[in-house]
């Protein structure tokens, strides 16, 4: 099994070691107002997610492109395994879209915006058996294990479980990254740590270099991405929301 993971290892150390630095992203958190933001952005490896982006860009305009961004960094690391893992990888482009997942399993009506969101739009009908239609044709696993009444987290989890091809079985390195995000609550609030995602980048980074060219190389890849992806987030909207305030107050 090694030797086929050999390109998803080399890929994945490739594109972490485009990751910025701390003292990079204290530089770039240091900035005031969206504009300075981008500017330094652009200076960076980060610059291609942005480029698109102004000062007045609007925050749901953001969140949809960072989003595409996520599907594609899946996408690609789709490739990179072999084809009985396949749908283990891909099954995780829909993490950026479970809070809205759920919010449509829970009988909450499509929101403007959701309209023109590529992954989203498909959900986006008025009636509420529609819309559990379309959801239960296009994740079959999410929306009928969410009948059990579990947080839509939960379910996705499991689902994803059962998408690991029979080798997973006692994988511990596997086992060790579910429960890792478990604990740091990722699609939460990290657990309450003071610097939870630095932390965690920190522990799995260790797991990435201490299992080489195996299936957990590339879930490493993947949440590292998604880390970033949530920091990167984090700044912009932090700065388009109160991108009409004066400097003092967005500082």
């Amino acid at each position: 099994m090694p030797v086929e993971f050999a390109y998803a290892q080399a890929r994945a150390q490739a594109r972490q070691g485009d990751r910025l630095s701390a003292d990079t992203w204290g530089l770039l958190e240091s900035s005031v107002g969206l504009a300075q933001f981008l500017h330094l952005l652009r200076g960076t490896t980060l610059a291609p997610r942005v480029e698109h982006f102004s000062a007045v860009t609007s925050p749901h305009v953001i969140e949809r492109s960072l989003r595409r961004d996520w599907h594609s960094e899946v996408n690609s690391a789709t490739r990179w395994v072999p084809l009985r893992w396949r749908a283990a990888v891909a099954w995780t482009a829909w993490l950026a879209e479970l809070p809205a997942i759920g919010h449509f399993l829970q009988g909450g009506a499509a929101l403007p915006w959701m309209t023109e969101d590529q992954a989203l739009s498909a959900f986006a009908a008025e009636d509420a058996d529609t819309v559990r239609a379309a959801l239960e044709k296009a994740l079959p696993g999410l929306a009928a294990d969410d009948r059990s009444g579990d947080d839509v987290r939960a379910a996705w989890l499991r689902h994803w479980r059962r998408l690991w091809a029979d080798e997973a079985a006692g994988d511990r390195a596997l086992a060790s990254l579910v429960s890792l995000v478990e604990r740091y609550a990722i699609a939460g609030d990290g657990g309450g740590a003071v610097d939870w995602r630095s932390d965690l980048e920190l522990r799995v980074l260790r797991i990435l270099r201490g299992h080489r060219e195996q299936p957990v190389t590339v879930f490493c890849h993947l949440l590292l991405s998604a880390l970033e992806l949530h920091r990167l987030r984090q700044g912009l909207l932090q700065r388009a929301v109160f991108n009409d305030l004066e400097p003092e107050a967005a500082a």
